[in-house]
């Protein structure tokens, strides 16, 4: 394999195994911010979190923005100086070695697979009121497999082509949701209070569901550290594509962290939008609950059934593309790590078309990411729950890696984007808030980590019907990667890796 140039520089086309420098600083952002899935990401699981503690899941939100903000900046720093493909396996590699890179990697790239579930999963949510599906498993199996099959189609094509789509989806998901969501704020009674209610859906022997009012912090704090704060951690993170994107960018030194923050920023600014318009103009919160369908009920509330359709259409487009973007991420990785010989069948996996696109990661991604729906489930909080939990452990560990070396004395010399004095205090937000919520996800509840008995309402069995989600889809790839790694270690850290190529500064 031929050298790879330094962060900053062009390349002419490239030959097979190389990817191809097309996006801009706007393009990048646009693809990290569009992997998000901002909006379709926060209805898919709105009616989620209001029915664990009512309208004051609202204040997850800033909880959860102030701790990814954190993440965002370490990463945004760690984007500038070594901008790879793998970044998740590289950011490791470089501050701590080729042992620690590839354990980090392997927990990382075994996470990508339930993610892209994840990702699909949460499409039936929109499509079923949308088209007036009747939810059943059979429906959202096929609505699942043809989203992978999109996704699959989608990352042959070249990266700067999915780039361009990228912005113009966001553009028009940003403009219809705006509207729609300050229109039915205007036209709404602004019921404020909706924002502080504290109160969760409880449902009896008899099968009957009502809503219990909150009224101590020693029951609202659980379910609201559970459930409540869910939805606003499906949301807010995958911020790290624009550093794995940055092998692809011009001038990725100075554009990748552009992206990653911008990305952020606008992903904020959007949920914000989402919940201080539609949570005030619901009228009746406890009918919103019960229903499950609180933003169908806010804008319905207010104008016809044919603008929340539209509504539904454009949320629908930006996850579709959400989906397909972050399984950009996710091939990058996969192509990074195989690019260095870390992975089974490196050399196939590394192969990419003569326009950079590496197909041969597409496919395993594509076949890989519908195993968890036909091994558990298509119920949506489920494999959210379990994929999430898989990635923040991963990050949890990236950013204990990056404080480690930090107060080793990281980074000697500064990339274009540099947190300067303000790094520590930052990276140990940073560990704090990505350790305590890979914490709170791996916790055994049934809302959240539910074991695959409690998902089918089954007893017994086999023990692992028993084990929390998170649990086996973190701790099932685990043992694969000891297995494998026990039987090419020497070969695993004996092999050129492209980071080496470069020397990059400590």
């Amino acid at each position: 394999m031929g050298t790879l140039e330094t962060a900053g520089t062009e390349r002419a086309a490239p030959a097979a195994g190389h990817l191809s420098r097309a996006l801009t600083t706007l393009t990048n952002g646009a693809l990290t911010f569009a992997g998000v899935g901002v909006f379709g990401g926060l209805f898919s699981l709105y009616g989620f979190s209001m029915g664990s503690v009512g309208g004051a899941e609202f204040w997850g939100w800033p909880l959860v923005g102030i701790s990814v903000g954190a993440m965002v900046l370490v990463i945004a720093e760690l984007a500038s100086k070594y901008p790879f493909a793998g970044s998740m396996y590289q950011w490791p590699t470089i501050l701590a070695g080729r042992r620690t890179g590839w354990w980090l990697g392997w927990i990382y790239a075994m996470a990508m697979f339930p993610l892209m579930t994840a990702y699909y999963a949460s499409l039936p949510v929109l499509l079923h009121p949308l088209f007036g599906l009747a939810p059943s498993f059979t429906t959202d199996e096929i609505i699942i497999v043809i989203a992978a099959v999109i996704a699959v189609a989608w990352n042959v094509v070249q990266i700067g082509i999915l780039g361009r789509v990228a912005q113009w989806a966001m553009v028009l998901e940003l403009s219809v949701v705006t509207i729609v969501c300050l229109v039915t704020f205007i036209l709404g009674a602004k019921h404020f209070g909706n924002l502080t209610q504290t109160a969760t859906v409880t449902t009896n022997a008899q099968g009957t569901a009502s809503v219990q009012a909150l009224s101590s912090l020693g029951t609202f704090i659980p379910l609201f550290l559970g459930a409540g704060v869910f939805n606003a951690l499906w949301v807010l993170y995958t911020f790290e594509n624009g550093g794995t994107l940055g092998e692809e960018t011009l001038n990725a030194g100075r554009s990748a962290p552009r992206a990653v923050i911008g990305a952020y920023l606008f992903a904020i600014a959007c949920g914000l939008l989402f919940y201080l318009t539609l949570t005030p103009s619901i009228p009746g919160m406890k009918a919103a609950m019960l229903g499950g369908v609180p933003a169908e009920n806010a804008i319905t509330a207010h104008m016809s059934g044919s603008v929340f359709k539209v509504f539904l259409a454009v949320v629908a487009i930006g996850l579709i593309v959400a989906t397909n973007t972050m399984f950009t991420g996710a091939v990058r990785h996969i192509y990074g790590m195989a690019r260095d010989g870390q992975v089974p069948f490196s050399r196939t996996f590394a192969r990419t078309l003569k326009d950079g696109s590496p197909w041969a990661a597409v496919l395993l991604i594509g076949i890989l990411s519908l195993v968890p729906v036909f091994v558990f489930t298509t119920k949506t909080p489920s494999i959210v729950g379990g994929a999430t939990a898989a990635m923040y452990v991963a990050y949890f560990l990236v950013m204990a890696v990056t404080l480690i070396y930090r107060l080793k004395g990281w980074p000697k010399v500064r990339g274009q984007f540099a947190l300067g004095r303000w790094g520590l205090p930052v990276n140990i937000v940073a560990v704090l808030g990505t350790g305590l919520t890979a914490f709170d996800l791996l916790w055994p509840r049934a809302a959240t980590n539910p074991t695959y008995n409690q998902i089918s309402g089954t007893t017994g069995g086999f023990f692992l019907k028993d084990l929390p989600m998170a649990w086996l889809i973190i701790g099932l790839p685990l043992l694969v990667g000891v297995v494998f790694y026990a039987a090419r270690s020497r070969r695993l850290h004996a092999a050129p890796i492209a980071i080496e190529q470069f020397h990059p500064e400590p």
